[in-house]
């Protein structure tokens, strides 16, 4: 196979959600992990290749590829969506596109605004030239009471759902 054959063939896998894959695996394999693959439930021909890829990475000339950390994501060390910094375009600037074209979508008629009914463009500051105390702290030892109760009561409210949510 040419390079770029292979280079397809693990791009078609690794733009893959993991789910689509059944790929389940979240961390490193070591080889007693790799024996054990063929009893986890993954499909069979994702364990040939998790078990390839630890079989390559074996190999001398493939060694500086570290493809045995990372057989558990099949050779490859990053995330599928990393880009060079000469790639030509960014994630943020990818971002920025479809929120616009979702803006116009939801607005095709007029300018979306924002919640003080300016336009989004719009990029004007306001600038508070005076500031003024307002206060600081609680006014008497019950208010303290109050916000010290009201805060236990979230606080423990918090730990009841998350326990339940753990148990369920």
């Amino acid at each position: 196979l040419s390079a770029e054959q292979v280079a397809g063939y693990i791009a078609k896998y690794a733009t893959k959600s993991t789910e689509t894959l059944g790929l389940t695996l979240h961390r490193r394999l070591t080889q007693r992990g790799v024996d054990y693959l063929p009893h986890t439930g993954l499909r069979p021909h994702v364990v040939r290749l998790i078990q390839t890829t630890w079989t390559l990475g074996d190999h001398p000339r493939l060694t500086p590829l570290k493809l045995r950390p990372w057989a558990h994501q099949l050779g490859f060390g990053g995330h599928w969506s990393t880009r060079s910094r000469r790639y030509s375009t960014t994630m943020t600037a990818l971002r920025r596109v479809r929120a616009e074209h979702t803006r116009r979508s939801r607005w095709p008629n007029r300018l979306p605004l924002d919640a003080w009914g300016r336009p989004e463009t719009d990029q004007a500051v306001e600038v508070l030239t005076t500031w003024s105390y307002a206060g600081s702290g609680w006014r008497t030892p019950l208010e303290r009471q109050l916000a010290v109760a009201a805060a236990v009561r979230a606080r423990d409210h918090r730990r009841t759902v998350r326990h339940a949510r753990a148990t369920a």
